[in-house]
């Protein structure tokens, strides 16, 4: 056997074994080809992108530096060391890597995709739409880019933006898939823009002509609850789950569905469940399945499901709080402060997660502390009023009387209407005769008494 065909074989087997995530032996056989041909490129590059799989990120971009130094026009070190970048949140970085990628090799679509989402995700949609428009000017019949900038734009609230990008991917789109996932898009963006009737018709062309395309169905499901047409968004479930039947997908949005009008749980869990037994690797469904449990009163089985979450991925912000909840529902302050200092570690401007983690500091008369996590709560949600309620608690705490009363009043207004708290909690106890405190009680009670009528 010559050296060429051991390094030829060796290569094959390393991509073959990368393929199917067995990323130890991969690097064995990679490692094996370079002791044969230590300047080749091609597995120098190999062996960076499964270090980077493998969580060895200072030895994956030493690999992809000594690639892109024996090949400077490479692409694919560049987007080696991009990802590198993404990683460790280094913007700069992303998008010189990238940038220099799409210059090297303008016919490698990947690098235009990744660089216009990155641009959308830094929140620069008109960076992102030059960056989609320098590959679609010279491809202008590629559908899948044009999606991908109609998903950039949408992620970005730019709607009408978004639906020019799927109408022009529909006029391009080359086979079924295309067609179908262009106009799902495109209904989707009719649907944000006010346009509920022809989001509906669009979603019901797309379902007539490819009925086991189960993003129509969720997405229709989706566009009538959004629009206050619960029974409908039921029946597109439903439906869906019968043209899907081995869709995770439909069964976790009808799950959560069944679950937000507060109705047959025991079928929203046995639809969760499943949702998790087809889709393990998916975070939303053990979401719904932690979410439904706790609605059920197991308290244990839907720590289980988060803590599964954090399995996959153990930054997760989400999963973290809730565990925090868990904890603090229990007394175990350290633990609860744990899980909430590492979801604010990665989604800092969570209002919930501030207002939960000023709950600890104000159980212990620390009210500064409080105070402080409560205003960072309100500043990322002007709007969020248990974070509000909590303030104007810690103003008539403090004897502040008239700023209490003003956080009341913003949480009335942001819809809050437990009148009861107000009116046993001990610090509120010097407002009880006050007008204004009776008047805000009275919204309270009106607020509330209209929202049980409507259910």
């Amino acid at each position: 056997m010559s050296t060429m065909e051991g390094f030829e074989g060796l290569l094959e087997q390393g991509e073959a074994l990368a393929e199917e995530g067995l990323l130890e032996d991969a690097l064995s056989r990679f490692e094996q080809a370079l002791a044969l041909e230590p300047d080749n490129p091609e597995v120098i590059e190999a062996i960076g992108r499964t270090l980077l799989g493998l969580n060895r990120p200072e030895e994956a971009e030493a690999s992809f530096l000594d690639a892109l130094e024996l090949d400077p026009d490479w692409v694919a070190p560049r987007m080696g060391l991009a990802a590198l970048a993404m990683r460790g949140d280094e913007p700069f970085k992303v998008v010189h890597h990238l940038e220099r990628a799409t210059s090297s090799d303008p016919e490698y679509p990947d690098a235009f995709v990744e660089l216009g989402r990155y641009y959308g995700l830094m929140g620069e949609p008109g960076l992102a739409r030059a960056t989609f428009e320098r590959w679609t000017k010279a491809h202008p019949e590629d559908a899948d880019m044009l999606i991908n900038a109609g998903l950039t734009a949408f992620d970005a609230a730019d709607f009408a933006q978004a639906l020019d990008f799927f109408e022009r991917a529909l006029e391009n789109a080359q086979d079924d898939q295309q067609k179908s996932g262009a106009r799902t898009f495109r209904a989707n963006s009719l649907d944000m823009l006010g346009r509920y009737p022809d989001a509906v018709g669009e979603y019901e062309r797309v379902i007539r002509y490819a009925p086991d395309w189960w993003e129509a169905h969720a997405n229709l499901g989706i566009c009538h609850a959004r629009n206050d047409h619960h029974e409908e968004a039921e029946r597109a479930f439903r439906r869906g789950l019968k043209d899907c039947p081995g869709s995770p997908e439909i069964r976790d949005e009808l799950a959560a569905h069944l679950l937000t009008e507060n109705k047959n749980l025991k079928e929203a869990l046995s639809l969760a469940e499943e949702a998790v037994a087809l889709g393990q690797d998916e975070i939303r469904h053990l979401y719904t399945l932690g979410e439904v449990r706790l609605a059920l009163g197991d308290e244990e089985g839907s720590v289980e499901a988060y803590r599964k979450v954090l399995d996959l991925d153990p930054e997760d912000p989400n999963a973290h709080l809730e565990l925090g909840l868990y904890h603090e529902r229990r007394g175990e302050v350290e633990r609860a402060e744990e899980h909430f200092v590492e979801a604010l570690k990665q989604d800092p401007g969570n209002p919930r997660a501030l207002y939960s983690y000023a709950s600890l500091y104000y159980a212990t008369d620390d009210l500064e502390t409080a105070e402080e996590l409560l205003v960072r709560a309100v500043a990322a949600d002007a709007g969020y009023s248990p974070a509000l309620s909590a303030l104007a608690s810690v103003r008539a705490r403090r004897g502040d009387y008239d700023a209490s009363l003003d956080f009341m009043e913003k949480a009335v207004a942001a819809g809050e209407r437990d009148a009861e708290h107000f009116e046993q909690a001990l610090e509120f106890a010097p407002l009880h005769n006050h007008p204004r405190f009776r008047t805000l009680l009275a919204r309270m009670s009106a607020s509330d008494k209209r929202g049980n009528e409507a259910r």
